[in-house]
């Protein structure tokens, strides 16, 4: 056995792992759609193992920003208990830790992560996701919903009038108490927004590093082209960012903008390179190789004594 394999960290936190020789690199993704995808498909050829496919069958565990990746893993290695009306807006479904997290993250010979935004939402010390916070509260509440999120994001405090206001929107659309409960009364007047500074990010990605022990390879989002052939600046701004994070942190990264590129947005992104999040399912492959050979250039193969 080697040194890492099953030993138990001395901070108390999940345990060191390793592997034998020839065998798939085992990889945990930290990250959207993205890379868990194209992961996955990897994972299908055989050229990695994918951890993080035993807990998402059903449903997969997206994560958006640094802090979102390091609430994540100490919610899953039993360090955190996350109040039971966030959780809904930490996942989709509602993050639920058990037993197969805390093993992907002991097993994991390298970690993906996938820092695709700066911008952070959080109540007191919990990292709210972006997506769940949409798709639950702003698009059902409409146009109160929008004016809601725009104030928030401007860094002031929603009026009493305008929280009612989303609130009766929000109960006329989900019509239960457990579909509109203390989590969206409590994110409409505690909810916090602001913009992570690059060093703030490469901080979060060091303390990912030594808190798990395992080589990280940082992904950013895809810096993509308008129709006129500019770069969508608010998307290139946070690329760069991250990429610069990265780099201070003194961690390898790989920047899809290399490879998009190369084989043209239109190929690349989903509905012929007009979906600016999504890539296409043909180019899924495509990005599971990159991120192999990524991996492969940057993560030593562990071999076991």
């Amino acid at each position: 056995m080697s040194e890492r394999q099953g030993q138990a960290r001395p901070d108390g936190g999940c345990p060191a792992a390793g592997t034998t020789s020839g065998e798939p690199l085992r990889v945990l993704a930290l990250g959207s759609c993205r890379v868990h995808k194209p992961l996955l498909s990897a994972h299908r050829l055989g050229d990695i193992r994918y951890l993080n496919r035993p807990f998402t069958l059903w449903r997969r565990v997206y994560i958006h920003d640094v802090h979102a990746a390091l609430q994540f893993v100490r919610l899953a290695c039993g360090e955190l208990a996350m109040p039971a009306e966030l959780r809904p807006f930490a996942c989709d479904g509602g993050l639920r830790p058990h037993a197969s997290m805390g093993r992907a993250v002991a097993l994991a010979d390298a970690i993906v992560i996938e820092s695709c935004t700066d911008k952070h939402y959080s109540v007191g010390d919990w990292t709210i996701d972006l997506n769940e916070l949409t798709a639950r509260i702003v698009k059902p509440a409409g146009s109160a919903g929008r004016e809601w999120r725009r104030t928030i994001e401007r860094r002031q405090r929603p009026s009493e009038a305008l929280v009612r206001e989303v609130e009766a929107a929000l109960q006329a659309h989900w019509r239960t108490g457990w579909q509109f409960n203390d989590g969206h009364r409590r994110l409409l007047r505690d909810l916090a927004f602001r913009y992570l500074p690059q060093e703030e990010i490469a901080e979060g990605l060091l303390r990912l590093q030594q808190r798990l022990g395992r080589p990280l390879l940082v992904v950013s989002h895809v810096a993509v082209s308008l129709p006129d052939g500019r770069y969508l600046a608010e998307r290139l701004r946070h690329v760069e960012k991250t990429l610069a994070a990265a780099r201070l942190a003194g961690l390898p990264c790989l920047d899809p903008r290399d490879f998009v590129q190369r084989d043209g947005q239109v190929r690349a992104l989903d509905h012929r390179g007009t979906d600016y999040n999504h890539y296409a399912g043909a180019y899924m492959p495509i990005v599971a190789r990159e991120l192999v050979a990524a991996l492969r250039r940057h993560v030593p193969t562990p071999v076991t004594a």
